[in-house]
């Protein structure tokens, strides 16, 4: 019976045996039953270690060089509307007939232009005649009003009528002659009331005073409205 119990107790402490060592294989553990549970994977050489959450410390690292030259570039602000429209755009601008002397008639002919479409008629007014005394573009038409000529002002009253101040050369490099200075006022007249209904008369001064002649023929003491019967409104632009 002892030998029996002897080789019994034997197997026993065998599988005991073998049943610890397994059970160390299988949790990864050493024989002295440490555990390498929470322990980081060795990596191999030169690899990154794993980041960790954003915001944590030791988290994300910083974007390369790289990354950073392939990121989207920031939008660009967008500049405001300006509060107020521009008078140096096409669609703030207006088309009028400015009426010069033909060089083979004694009819007036017409020239289209363009002014500033503003809100005052008397500003209008004043970009129609700055526009006759620079004088005619076209060919076959005659300047009305010297070039030494400058507006001094230009006042609209209740009525309709239009007060157009001329500066003295207006008379004084006036060539003269009935034709010459009947030319000269309608050039003014009809071109201010064709092209702005609300002027109905205009009277000229010269230097912010009345004066009988404009040089010795027509007179300037008088208001003088539209006359079309001296335009040649079908006058084609010569080549």
């Amino acid at each position: 019976m002892k030998k029996e119990t002897l080789v019994l107790g034997s197997v026993g402490a065998v599988c005991v045996s073998l049943l610890v060592a397994a059970l160390i294989v299988r949790s990864g553990g050493h024989a002295d039953g440490s555990s390498q549970a929470g322990v980081a994977p060795a990596t191999a050489e030169g690899e990154a270690p794993p980041a960790g959450p954003a915001g944590a410390e030791g988290g994300a690292p910083p974007p390369t060089a790289e990354a950073s030259a392939t990121a989207a570039p920031a939008t660009a602000a967008t500049p405001e509307e300006p509060a107020e429209p521009s008078f140096t755009s096409e669609q703030n601008r207006r088309e009028v007939t400015l009426f010069f002397q033909e060089t083979a008639s004694e009819y007036l002919g017409p020239e289209r232009r363009k002014i500033f479409l503003t809100s005052s008629v008397a500003d209008q007014a004043k970009q129609i005649v700055v526009e006759l005394i620079t004088g005619p573009l076209e060919k076959g038409l005659l300047p009305t009003l010297p070039p030494q000529t400058r507006l001094r002002g230009l006042y609209l009253d209740r009525s309709g009528t239009a007060f157009v101040d001329l500066s003295s050369e207006v008379a004084d490099f006036h060539p003269g002659g009935t034709d010459e200075e009947i030319a000269t006022i309608f050039s003014l007249v009809n071109s201010l009331s064709y092209n702005l209904p609300e002027i109905k008369r205009v009277h000229l001064l010269v230097n912010g005073e009345e004066r009988d002649t404009l040089k010795s023929h027509l007179d300037l003491r008088r208001d003088y409205s539209k006359d079309m019967s001296i335009v040649d409104m079908d006058r084609k632009t010569a080549q």
